[in-house]
């Protein structure tokens, strides 16, 4: 039996209150927060690191992708916005809303200024260690950051951790991973510099290369699922470059383990472009991410739990808050040259046609046994294959935009989420579609 420490309670002061609380500033955070603000809500953003943008900076995420449908631009809010200023930041002539690669300090400098033009209060290197819920009201919640420890307290609040750390702290159940607890492998992304792109290629770069040394037997790593490298300057690029397999996410020793992985995995995918692929001779791995790139963690219980068939099914509802139409795309947990390779498989046999999607419903982001929760990201109400689809940043910024501004008109409405009028929302959500200067 392991030991147990009971560690002494103390009060704390109320740092600051705000009328809604997001806790997470990735892509799903920046949505929701800002979509609080310009509703009117007086709106704190709680994140751990010193940035916003999760996975889309910190990460080194190579793309945003999927936006659309083949024909109609599901994405069609903040999330549109954020990339076109990413886009005009980047000094790009236009966006793909289909696959748009990304500059991860365009993505820091475009989250900063849309954070306070809309007046939203941001508060960085701030983790939430507790909170106090009571009859499934929360109250406050106990923070830590270099400064010390403080309370913050809210009317509403929102969980945009990913991870659903929020939620499981609010005693919300959760499941997480397969029948076995198995979660599809994280990647450790990376950036060069110093490349000479020999033409205009941007995506997936090395993709032919090392196909070829897998069907030679010549792999520098066992990895038949190969996403790619994406450049996005002039001699600069990312890379979504292998997986970590085995690793348990919701295992402090098992993630911890994944970093040291993760970077050992970076020097042989580098040597590798130096050896293989042509403009890569000279360059030069200038960073790997400070952010892991979980793809699966804890998904909560909420009111609606959607489901594979609703994907199949093409499935809308009467409370939607919004479309999506990514593809079902769950990595292996193993290295497993025959799971590994169906991957790309599977994602094409479920790709819908142009035009095809399926609906969010409000429900999916209202944890069981909370009265002022809201979720948003990877971590809403759903069954895997589905989180395997709504997890890329168009899901999480349109689940996060819908989050964003239900709890703002709670906030204004005196009400709470589950008592939120839908067409209320909808139609909130409909005025806000982006329109392009």
């Amino acid at each position: 039996m392991k030991e147990k420490i009971l560690f002494p309670a103390r009060e704390l002061e109320v740092a600051v209150s705000a009328e809604v609380v997001v806790v997470g500033g990735g892509s799903a955070g920046i949505a929701a927060a800002i979509a609080s603000a310009r509703n009117g809500a007086d709106t704190l953003l709680i994140e751990q690191s010193g940035c916003c943008g999760g996975m889309a900076s910190r990460g080194l995420l190579t793309s945003i992708i999927c936006m659309t449908d083949g024909k109609n631009i599901l994405a069609d809010g903040i999330c549109r916005e954020f990339v076109e200023r990413i886009v005009a930041d980047m000094k790009l002539p236009e966006a793909n809303y289909q696959w748009q690669n990304i500059h991860p300090e365009s993505v820091k400098k475009t989250a900063d200024r849309m954070l306070e033009e809309a007046g939203v209060k941001v508060i960085y290197e701030t983790i939430v260690a507790d909170c106090v819920v009571e009859d499934g009201c929360l109250k406050a919640l106990r923070c830590f950051s270099p400064c010390g420890n403080f309370a913050v307290s809210g009317r509403i609040f929102i969980d945009c951790t990913g991870d659903a750390n929020l939620a499981a702290l609010a005693g919300v159940p959760f499941e997480y991973g397969d029948d076995e607890g198995k979660v599809m492998a994280p990647t450790l992304c990376v950036m060069y510099d110093n490349v000479k792109y020999p033409d205009d290629r941007r995506n997936g770069i090395g993709r032919k290369e090392w196909k070829e040394a897998e069907k030679n037997h010549d792999l520098p790593v066992e990895e038949h699922h190969f996403v790619g490298f994406y450049r996005n300057g002039e001699a600069s690029g990312s890379g979504n470059l292998g997986h970590i397999y085995n690793t348990d996410v919701l295992d402090v020793f098992s993630r911890s383990k994944a970093w040291g992985k993760g970077r050992e995995l970076a020097l042989h995918y580098h040597q590798f472009f130096r050896e293989h692929v042509k403009g890569f001779e000279q360059s030069s791995l200038t960073l790997s991410a400070d952010m892991l790139g979980v793809r699966e963690s804890r998904r909560v219980i909420g009111e609606y739990r959607m489901i594979a068939d609703d994907y199949f099914s093409r499935r809308h509802f009467e409370d939607d808050i919004g479309s999506f139409a990514y593809p079902i795309d769950i990595h292996s947990d193993v290295s497993d040259a025959a799971k590994q390779s169906a991957v790309e498989q599977n994602i094409r046999k479920f790709a819908y046609a142009p035009g095809e999607n399926y609906g969010i419903p409000y429900r999916a982001l209202l944890p069981k046994n909370t009265v002022n929760l809201l979720v948003a990201g990877r971590c809403i109400s759903t069954d895997r294959a589905m989180q395997a689809s709504v997890r890329v940043v168009p899901g999480c910024m349109i689940t996060g935009e819908g989050a964003g501004t239900a709890a703002a008109l709670c906030a204004a409405e005196s009400c709470m989420p589950r008592d939120l009028e839908i067409r209320k929302l909808q139609a909130a959500l409909s005025k806000q579609k982006y329109r392009p200067r």
